[in-house]
């Protein structure tokens, strides 16, 4: 059966990398199923990140769901999670029960491709919107996802996972899309669809204007760290520690790509200052000195920086999406791997090496000079040898046939 009518859940913003995913899967939509509408809703969306991937077709609606009072409904829908009173606590409060003519009217749900909100980082919130699905009897396709860890020391994170469990085995669609979530599944004996990242479905390109990108130079090479303190397992980390890693890398770079421009591309934006990827790059530009760094401003899409990027020498990159635009573009990369989901990405495409485990990289200065060392010699081993993407994007059409042949079956 066709849907009329396709609600979108969960869409992470602030990404670039999430922003092509999006963009990917809704395009396919709108190719294979152009008299359906698709519902776009973005919930608690309070700095308007939706507005940075739309994807323009008349079929799509796209809902920023935040009022001039919204009563803490992101805060209390997380509560009423953790308490199980999600049925009761939405028709009661103001905010949250506008979320339900959503639901009503669709015919099908889709969680939107992202990370391990359902695993690592406990997102009680992303459980809520896929458990309003459940109550109300709609099919949900959990679309090309990474799942896990769940911990289980709290009662909190054991409650958290339970509840995870019911409802992957109550999807209709379930898709992983590296090996680690794949065998996080199986050793829970609940099916899914091997995937990859939903990007690999397109190859986009667009002009880049150069009166915008004046700074951009003929040959570079394209350098994407990674702040880490923001994520559960660096919390702890200097960060002096993290930066000095990375001025060595630039080191590095110089060393193996004389005379190339090194361009810093942000993956997130419409964030604060201070948890932006370009005040992170402009600080590291500072503390390194050099004048052949070019910070790409956060405010260019996904699109944009695929295209960059399909122009680069090479890619070091330690941003799980960077590395998917690098085979994506078939571009020479070296992955600087700080969870799990990159490392799957790699073992599922038989591109593991070309990665570089940073997880144990900074507990003391010698362990991160000696990872920065690994980092050179892959550099010299395969920053010149371009990968292909024919593997990755038959995946993820495979997935996506696989999906539309489960609708068309419904």
């Amino acid at each position: 059966m066709i849907p009329k009518e396709i609600l979108i859940i969960n869409q992470p913003v602030g990404n670039r990398g999430d922003e092509s995913a999006h963009r990917a899967l809704v395009r396919e939509l709108n190719a294979f199923l152009p008299k359906t509408h698709v519902t776009i809703l973005s919930f608690a969306d309070y700095v308007n990140g939706i507005s940075e991937m739309a994807v323009n077709n008349p079929c799509n609606e796209y809902i920023r769901f935040v009022f001039p009072h919204n009563l803490m409904a992101d805060k209390i829908a997380k509560v009423l999670m953790k308490l199980k009173l999600v049925r009761c606590g939405t028709l009661i409060h103001p905010i949250l029960h506008r979320l339900l003519p959503y639901y009503h009217r669709a015919d099908l749900v889709v969680c939107a491709p992202g990370g391990i909100c359902m695993g690592g980082f406990q997102n009680w919130q992303h459980l809520y919107l896929l458990q309003l699905a459940y109550m109300m009897h709609k099919p949900v396709a959990y679309y090309s996802r990474s799942i896990g860890p769940f911990p289980e020391k709290t009662f909190l994170n054991r409650r958290f996972k339970s509840i995870s469990t019911s409802l992957l085995r109550s999807f209709c669609f379930l898709s992983l899309r590296d090996r680690k979530s794949q065998s996080i599944a199986t050793q829970m004996g609940i099916p899914f669809v091997s995937s990859v990242d939903t990007a690999f479905l397109e190859q986009p390109r667009v002009e880049i204007d150069k009166t915008v990108f004046g700074g951009l130079q003929a040959n570079y090479v394209v350098f994407v760290p990674n702040e880490l303190v923001w994520h559960y397992a660096y919390r702890n980390v200097s960060p002096e520690l993290i930066r000095g890693f990375y001025l060595k890398i630039l080191s590095q770079l110089r060393s193996e790509y004389p005379g190339h421009q090194i361009v810093m591309l942000p993956q997130l934006c419409n964030l604060p200052d201070s948890k932006s990827d370009y005040r992170y790059f402009r600080q590291l530009q500072k503390q390194d000195g050099g004048d052949d760094i070019f910070v790409v401003p956060d405010t260019f899409g996904s699109d944009i920086q695929q295209t960059i990027i399909s122009r680069a020498q090479c890619v070091i990159g330690a941003r799980y999406h960077t590395i998917v635009f690098s085979i994506n573009n078939e571009v020479p990369f070296v992955a600087l791997n700080y969870e799990h989901k990159i490392a799957g990405l790699l073992d599922e495409l038989h591109l593991a090496g070309n990665m570089v485990d940073i997880t144990r990289a900074f507990t003391s200065e010698e362990a991160a000079s000696n990872c920065a060392d690994e980092v050179a010699v892959l550099l010299r081993r395969v920053g010149h040898t371009r990968p292909k993407r024919d593997m990755a994007h038959e995946k993820a059409k495979e997935c996506f046939n696989r999906f539309m042949k489960t609708l068309m079956s419904r």
